[in-house]
């Protein structure tokens, strides 16, 4: 098994590192808007995966099963059986600083730790970008970047989803990293009501808000402005994923150039008002696959590629 715990065989950085939640300049054009947002409604549903499931296969035909054009998930318990995965890395120099591992595998069932995904299209097909953490049986925590070929472990998982059937989540190469990244497109609303009959009883309004955040946004910053442009007074983030550059939370921090969120939550209050509240907390996995979690300290973490955030209105 490799689970990526030889740090000392991992590709170290050609260039100067830097203090976590320095922002990054990509060398791609710039582009805009650095926060594309879509309204939407949504409703909640639970997928139980059985023993030896594809997990992406799974995951990517809940799009059909509940005929739906965007999904964000959360994993609420259980087990992975195997784990194909990559972790931040080093880039290849100062102007293009972070990367990917090369593939690892775990091969044996590992404990779910936390876990997040986004289920929409590329190239006109489903996929699904899930990023995760979990224990072995000899208590070592790793986390990263899921690839297909992850399965579900003996005692299976359970994944809370949240079907969006107005905003359609399309994967693309984005010019300014060089990565591909998620970003929501609105759909037509009535159609998408008459096509969706399990979310009939959803509301006819749009309670929620998914958004894909660019490079060198700080991350509650861009919380605060979604729900102030969607007119929530209050507000819970689940079921969010990306990366930061490096991480700085209230008690501690992760390395530089990136890391990537396994999971982020939290609550906005008084958004609308003149001292608004937005307390984050969130898990992290960084350049030596290791997992960090914590309080997110506010005005200090710059995304790094993406985020795609999923937001939703608390009344």
């Amino acid at each position: 098994m490799s689970n990526g715990a030889e740090t000392t065989a991992l590709p170290q950085p050609t260039f100067p590192l830097k203090a976590p939640g320095t922002a990054v300049v990509h060398a791609g054009p710039r582009q805009t808007p650095r926060i594309v947002s879509v309204p939407t409604r949504c409703a909640e549903q639970v997928l139980v995966l059985p023993g030896g499931t594809d997990v992406f296969a799974a995951l990517e035909h809940s799009l059909t099963e509940f005929a739906v054009p965007g999904i964000m998930a959360e994993f609420l318990s259980g087990e992975f059986g195997h784990i194909d995965f990559v972790h931040p890395a080093y880039g290849p120099d100062a102007e293009h600083p972070m990367s990917f591992t090369e593939a690892f595998a775990v091969d044996v069932p590992a404990q779910l730790r936390h876990a997040s995904a986004t289920i929409g299209v590329r190239d006109g097909a489903p996929f699904c970008h899930i990023h995760a953490s979990w224990t072995t049986s000899d208590n070592t925590i790793k986390g990263g970047h899921l690839l297909p070929g992850t399965l579900a472990g003996p005692k299976g998982l359970t994944i809370r989803l949240f079907a969006l059937p107005d905003a359609q989540l399309i994967s693309e190469v984005d010019p300014e990293t060089g990565f591909s990244a998620f970003a929501p497109t609105p759909t037509d609303h009535e159609a998408n009501q008459s096509k969706s009959p399990g979310l009939s009883e959803a509301l006819e309004t749009p309670d929620s808000v998914i958004s894909r955040v660019r490079p060198g946004e700080i991350l509650d910053e861009a919380v605060l402005a979604v729900c102030r442009t969607a007119g929530f007074k209050s507000a819970e983030v689940v079921a969010s994923l990306g990366s930061t550059t490096g991480a700085v939370f209230t008690d501690g921090t992760a390395p530089w150039p990136a890391v990537e969120f396994t999971h982020l939550s939290g609550t906005v209050t008084g958004a609308k008002s003149a001292a608004p509240q937005v307390v984050l907390s969130g898990e992290v996995v960084d350049v030596a696959g290791e997992v960090h979690s914590g309080v997110i300290a506010n005005g200090a973490n710059p995304v790094a590629v993406t985020f795609e955030l999923f937001v939703r209105s608390v009344s």
